[in-house]
């Protein structure tokens, strides 16, 4: 990332809002140093809090490589067939996160048993392929094909 040859066509979610750009930064961060990301921001980044634009960007060639955007972002230029494909994994591993899968329940709902319904349905093994198809996330189930994750560059959580 460091190379001049990527001066300026690096784009990077941007890691002062939350999510994968700031989750990313911190992983750097742990594992390369102050120094190392003081050296990223000398490379002219385009940092954007708007996924769509970066994906773009990307997809147009504009930008070589992007930090911290969804599979989803992404979706429409993979569906497009634009040349997109994910990074190897760096060798000092990578975090993780939640991402979008954080599951959240209101105290005091107006139907409380309407929602033990729906997570039910959504963490069975339905819900679980239904979710990840649609989001391009993998699930914790074992027992839910996830083998098409890995041309997206996602391990899935068990391979058979």
């Amino acid at each position: 990332m460091l190379n001049p040859k990527f001066k300026g066509k690096i784009g990077f979610l941007d890691p002062r809002n939350a999510g994968g750009g700031t989750s990313t930064w911190a992983f750097l961060y742990k594992i390369k140093g102050e120094e190392f990301l003081r050296n990223l921001a000398k490379q002219d980044l385009m940092l954007s809090r708007d996924q769509r634009l970066l994906g773009e960007n990307l997809a147009k060639g504009r930008l070589a490589l992007t930090v911290g955007l969804s599979y989803y972002s992404l979706g429409p230029f993979l569906k497009a067939g634009q040349p997109i494909n994910p990074l190897p994994e760096p060798k000092e591993g990578s975090y993780t996160s939640s991402g979008s899968g954080a599951l959240s329940v209101i105290r005091n709902s107006a139907h409380p048993n309407a929602t033990k319904i729906f997570i039910n349905w959504l963490l069975s093994k339905e819900g679980q392929e239904i979710y990840g198809k649609a989001m391009g996330q993998a699930t914790r189930r074992l027992d839910v094909d996830t083998k098409w994750l890995v041309e997206f560059g996602t391990r899935a959580s068990r391979i058979s």
